[in-house]
């Protein structure tokens, strides 16, 4: 569901137009000086001429038919969990209510200038000129940081809000129900299972047995695991990663389905995905609002149809450390956070004018000073710095706002009870997979029958594992490969082991190089040989597709260099 919300104006329709990706049919609700829109897919409840919106996927909800003005939906709508973002207009008292979930992760973004509010689940929804500082996250970490968009004037409303907005005022109160835990020195590993448990059988309660999508990692094996011991029927889809380790991801997950006895299909990619109408979709459904071009995130939605399916977003940033080295805030920097110096910011000065790289790099770097004073310096603030903008403004816009556009998004641990106990792990506890690998030989020692490729690393998951060490191998040879890509292209027949795929067709300078946008320097040599220029071209792509989407533009100037589909036909089942 997507929801668009005018308060003092009339663009509620032309808002959730410009979200419909699949041709639903729009419902739009006048209300006193305004308008509210949806699309199908949420909850929606009517009462006297009040209004209740959510989209989402919440669970554990409360008797909703009790919110009878807007007091009662300040009480009652936090305590939902799960990812939602509801809205309540109360037509007695004026005034609109706007809830998120605790973390913040369904989005919704609000838009306000004197006696307008706007709030949208997407901000293609608010079109608006650039926000330079963001775009300056954009390149340096690949994401906003804080509540910033890419669109200047539209802000994210924040994690855990109620907003309360008096139309006759025009003034907005803002409190939040839910706070970060505090560390502790032991932790209930059997509290953490029983709240993953409880939100499965949640989502349960929605009737869709659902797909999981199923990797080599350890997340989707969790989630695997877990609704087998649910005796839920679900299936699994592995979208293969032909293109590292010859697929080891693909092979480890096939490998961990046929031994918990669930039935899956392996998909694979296309050549050409990302010259495809797949790959378009894909941006339009993301707002365009993270690095998506030739990365393996940017495949998957295709395979996804209608129903449910099951991700492990949540129990991967909070039982294991992805992205963050040991330490605080400078350890963090130097490993994620592109310098001044690097390939991409000397790409951005190739391609912006001096004035608006110089406003892309302070006006970062003022955010992100602002940004880390919220947390402590240590392990543990680093981790909360991560999940509260890499995993919100970045992989959660995956199952929370792309995904979504298909089907309902199950994503077991999004709970405030789980977060209360996940939420107090130390780094030295979850670093080098201790503390997942210590959970599942406790709880579901059959999920470690085979090897788990975590991020780029081969985890041994006992020390008499024959299967471990011959994959070792193979990603050794996989990386050598990588190292030397001639010399295994003579060593090694062509097909799937040397899998890579087709430039993008969408890379056309002549297309992509707009003499009259003010941002860029016209003088710029993007024809130039070496790895700036390179990867020059590919930030202009995400700036031009950016722009055209939220101009309303992107199928007119891409769609006519698509080719079919990046999905090909199913490579395996069982």
């Amino acid at each position: 569901m997507k929801i668009a919300v005018h308060i003092g104006g009339s663009d509620a329709e032309g808002m959730l137009a410009r979200q419909n990706l699949t041709a639903s049919t729009p419902s739009l609700r006048s209300v006193t000086g305004g308008g509210i829109g949806w699309l199908p897919g949420g909850i929606v409840h009517e009462r006297d001429g009040n209004l209740l919106v959510v989209s989402g996927t919440p669970i554990d909800l409360p008797d909703l038919s009790s919110i009878r003005d807007y007091r009662d939906a300040m009480r009652v709508l936090p305590e939902c969990n799960g990812a939602f973002a509801a809205v309540y207009w109360d037509e007695t008292h004026r005034k609109l209510v706007a809830v998120t979930d605790h973390l913040g992760f369904k989005p919704l973004y609000l838009h306000r200038r004197p006696g307008e509010l706007r709030l949208s689940s997407d901000t293609k929804a608010i079109p608006g000129p650039p926000d330079l500082a963001a775009w300056g996250a954009f390149i340096a970490l690949g994401h906003t940081i804080g509540d910033r968009t890419l669109v200047e004037g539209v802000e994210r409303v924040r994690p855990a809000s109620i907003l309360v907005y008096d139309s006759d005022t025009d003034h907005v109160e803002e409190e939040h129900y839910w706070r970060w835990p505090n560390p502790k020195n032991a932790v209930d590993t059997d509290a953490l299972v029983g709240a993953l448990r409880h939100s499965v059988a949640e989502y349960a309660r929605y009737g869709e047995p659902g797909t999981v999508l199923l990797s080599g990692g350890f997340d989707s094996r969790l989630i695997l695991f877990l609704l087998k011991e649910a005796g839920l029927a679900a299936k699994a889809t592995i979208v293969s990663h032909r293109d590292e380790f010859f697929d080891a991801d693909g092979r480890f997950a096939a490998a961990i389905a046929r031994r918990a006895g669930v039935p899956h299909t392996r998909v694979v990619s296309g050549k050409d995905f990302f010259s495809s109408h797949a790959f378009l979709d894909y941006l339009a459904a993301s707002d365009a609002a993270t690095p998506s071009l030739y990365l393996f995130v940017s495949q998957i939605a295709q395979f996804i149809g209608a129903g449910a399916v099951w991700e492990g977003v949540v129990p991967g940033y909070t039982l294991t450390v992805p992205h963050q080295p040991p330490g605080g805030f400078a350890a963090y920097l130097a490993q994620e956070c592109k310098g001044p110096d690097s390939e991409i910011w000397r790409a951005a000065a190739l391609l912006f004018r001096k004035d608006v790289h110089a406003e892309m790099y302070e006006g970062f770097q003022a955010d992100l000073r602002r940004e880390m004073d919220r947390y402590a310096d240590d392990g543990y603030g680093v981790s909360e710095f991560i999940v509260r903008n890499r995993m919100r403004n970045r992989t959660s816009i995956n199952p929370y706002k792309v995904y979504e556009n298909r089907a309902r998004a199950f994503t077991p641990g999004m709970t405030k009870a789980y977060w209360d106990v996940a939420g107090t792990l130390s780094y030295e506890l979850r670093r080098n997979n201790r503390f997942y690998l210590r959970l599942l030989r406790r709880h579901f020692p059959d999920a470690l029958s085979v090897p788990v490729l975590s991020g780029n690393t081969l985890v041994r998951p006992s020390p008499w594992s024959a299967s471990y060490y011959v994959n070792r191998l193979l990603v050794t040879a996989a990386r050598r490969a990588a190292m030397h890509p001639r010399l295994a292209r003579r060593l090694v027949p062509p097909g799937d082991l040397l899998f890579s795929f087709e430039p993008s067709r969408f890379l056309d300078m002549a297309l992509l190089r707009d003499p009259e946008d003010p941002f860029l320097d016209p003088s710029a040599n993007l024809a130039a040989e070496g790895p700036v220029a390179k990867a020059a071209m590919k930030l202009l792509f995400h700036w031009r597709v950016w722009h055209w989407l939220h101009g309303g533009r992107l199928a007119e100037v891409l769609g006519p260099l698509a080719g079919p589909d990046g999905e090909t036909p199913e490579q395996a089942a069982s």
